[in-house]
C-alpha cells in the first residue's frame, strides 16, 4: 500500500491551486541584453537569489513554479509588457488518477507585444519554464527563457511590426506537454489568428562551437526563412523530425509550428538533462547570444512582411 499512498500524495501535491503574489521586489535587470540574459538564467537556476526572501533552486513543485511565474512576470514588466496568467485544468493522462485526484492544474504566463498597425495576426514564441524535480534546469529550459527575453527586447525596439508577437512561458512540459496543450485550447477558444509558432527547448550547449541549431519539423517556408538568416549569420541550420516537445501540441491542432533546439539529434547536446548537474556553468553564453540574433532576425522578417501564409503543418 505504501507506493500507492506515495503516488496519491504526490499527485495531490502537484495538483493544488496556488495564488500569485504580485508584490515581488527585485533589482532591475542590466541594460545590456546579454548581461540581462545571464542574470535571468542565474536567478532561474538558483545561482543567485531572486530577492531577499526567495531563491529558485528548481522549477518543479507548486511553490517553485509559483515563485518562477512571479519572477518571469516581473521580467516582462521590465520590458513594459503586461504579464497575463493563463490558469488551466487538464485531464490527467491516467483516468483513475483523474477520478481520484482530479486534473492537472497549472499556469502558463504570456504577454503580447502589439503590432504597430492594429493587426489581428499573431506570431507565437514559446518555451517551458518547469523542470524535473531537484534539477536547476539551466539548459532545460532556462536557456530558452533567456533567449526569449533577448528576442522580445529587440523586437520591442523595431519601428514596424505588421503582426502581433505573443510570448508564452509554458508550465508542465515535463508532464507530457500539459501546459502547451492547454494553451493551444486557449488560442482556439479565443480565435487567435496565428501566423506561426516557434518554440524553444534546450538552447545553451555548444561543445564544438559551431553555433548550429536544429529545426524540428519545420514547414518548407519556415525552413527557408531560418536557413536564409543562418547563412547571413554563419549559423548552420539542421532539420530533424523530433516531435517530443511543445511545438508538437500546436502541430496536432493544425498550427504552423517549429521547434528550435541545440544539436539534439546530431549529438552536440547537454549530457546533464533532468539532473542536478544541469547548472549555469554548463551554459555557453556566446551560443545564447548567437541564437538570440538568429531568432530575432527570423521573427523580424516575419513581422515586417505582409505575407500571411507559411503553409499548414501536416
Amino acid at each position: 500500500m505504501k507506493p500507492i499512498f506515495v503516488l496519491l500524495f504526490t499527485m495531490i501535491f502537484f495538483s493544488c491551486d496556488y495564488d500569485m503574489d504580485e508584490n515581488i521586489i527585485f533589482k532591475d535587470l542590466p541594460p545590456k541584453t546579454l548581461d540581462a540574459q545571464i542574470e535571468i538564467l542565474s536567478v532561474l537556476t538558483g545561482n543567485q537569489p531572486m530577492n531577499a526572501d526567495n531563491i529558485i533552486r528548481s522549477r518543479a513543485t507548486i511553490e517553485e513554479r509559483r515563485i518562477t511565474v512571479n519572477y518571469l512576470s516581473q521580467v516582462l514588466k521590465q520590458l513594459n509588457l503586461e504579464p497575463i496568467k493563463h490558469q488551466y485544468k487538464e485531464p490527467n493522462t491516467n483516468p483513475l488518477i483523474d477520478i481520484l485526484i482530479g486534473p492537472y492544474k497549472g499556469t502558463n504566463l504570456f504577454t503580447i507585444l502589439p503590432s504597430t498597425n492594429n493587426s489581428n495576426e499573431y506570431v507565437v514564441l514559446g518555451a517551458h519554464y518547469d523542470t524535473a524535480r531537484n534539477c536547476p534546469g539551466a539548459n532545460d529550459n532556462a536557456s530558452s527563457l533567456s533567449v526569449l527575453y533577448g528576442v522580445t527586447k529587440r523586437l520591442s525596439n523595431v519601428d514596424l511590426r505588421n503582426k502581433n508577437i505573443l510570448v508564452v512561458f509554458f508550465d508542465q512540459e515535463e508532464e507530457n506537454l500539459v501546459g502547451s496543450k492547454a494553451f493551444v485550447k486557449y488560442l482556439l477558444k479565443h480565435k487567435y489568428q496565428v501566423h506561426s509558432v516557434h518554440t524553444l527547448d534546450q538552447i545553451g550547449w555548444d561543445k564544438d562551437g559551431d553555433r548550429a541549431i536544429e529545426l524540428e519539423l519545420p514547414t518548407p517556408e519556415l525552413k527557408k526563412l531560418y536557413k536564409n538568416q543562418g547563412a547571413k549569420l554563419n549559423i548552420p541550420i539542421h532539420t530533424t523530425n523530433v516531435n517530443s516537445t511543445d511545438h508538437h501540441s500546436f502541430r496536432q491542432k493544425g498550427f504552423t509550428a517549429v521547434g528550435i533546439t541545440e544539436e539534439y539529434v546530431n549529438g552536440d547536446t547537454t549530457p546533464f538533462k533532468d539532473s542536478k548537474d544541469d547548472t549555469m556553468d554548463t551554459i555557453d553564453f556566446e551560443y545564447i547570444d548567437s541564437t538570440t540574433n538568429l531568432i530575432f532576425e527570423v521573427i523580424n522578417d516575419i513581422v515586417k512582411s505582409n505575407k500571411h501564409d507559411l503553409g499548414q503543418t501536416k
